[in-house]
């Protein structure tokens, strides 16, 4: 279940990205650009329409996307809007830099049963991958074509999340498991005890029971 919930927002991100280079193909990515910024307005405004709340990371890529689109229209610079994945990874792994950003979209079976420093070292790792993706896309602007950068924006980031998350997944299974069953041993250990102390406790209370006394004839 927590593997299903992790990877429903890397499919969404997948859609839009899928959408951007199947643009990005067959129209041009000057098309795939104004395209790529009518959809982040579009999703912004029908969000704050509903009544959602608009998170701090929803805002920058609408400025992103909006920002580096219009300069690659603009100037008909296509590294702009090339370059815009690099930023937001880079703001991303600033933000879970913090030891709690993960601990809100756990399960309670998981916060319940690990303790914080696990869970801030998987929020580290993601940090980190974030930062690696900033870094490899950059190169892959720099040194490959715009063709191999669009295939590369569909498939590395979205592969490079999910092995992660699938890690993240069994490492997190494998530590819940270990702590129910240390909690389960703990209980059963303390109940054996008190069974073990049971039979004494009778004894003593039998001893020390004031019998009435016999009366005289």
């Amino acid at each position: 279940m927590l593997l299903v919930k992790a990877v429903i927002p890397i499919l969404r991100d997948l859609l839009a990205t899928f959408v951007f280079v199947a643009l990005f193909w067959v129209a041009g990515i000057y098309v795939a650009t104004g395209v790529g910024i009518s959809l982040v307005v579009a999703q912004t405004l029908f969000m704050h329409w509903r009544g959602h709340k608009i998170g701090a990371l929803q805002w920058l890529s609408l400025v992103l996307i909006s920002t580096f689109g219009a300069l690659t229209i603009l100037f008909h610079r296509p590294h702009f809007i090339m370059i815009k994945p690099s930023l937001l990874w880079l703001a991303l792994g600033v933000v879970m830099l913090r030891r709690d950003w993960m601990a809100p979209y756990l399960p309670p079976i998981v916060t319940e049963n690990l303790e914080e420093r696990q869970i801030a070292r998987a929020g580290y790792a993601y940090s980190v991958l974030m930062f690696a993706l900033a870094v490899v896309n950059v190169a892959v602007v720099k040194l490959a074509s715009a063709n191999f950068w669009a295939a590369y924006a569909l498939i590395g980031p979205t592969l490079a999340q999910a092995v992660l998350l699938t890690i993240l997944y069994f490492v997190f299974r494998r530590q819940i498991s270990e702590t129910i069953a240390a909690r389960k041993a703990r209980s059963a250990v303390a109940e054996g005890k008190a069974a073990y102390l049971l039979p004494d406790m009778a004894d003593l209370a039998g001893e020390t029971e004031v019998r009435p006394k016999a009366k005289s004839g």
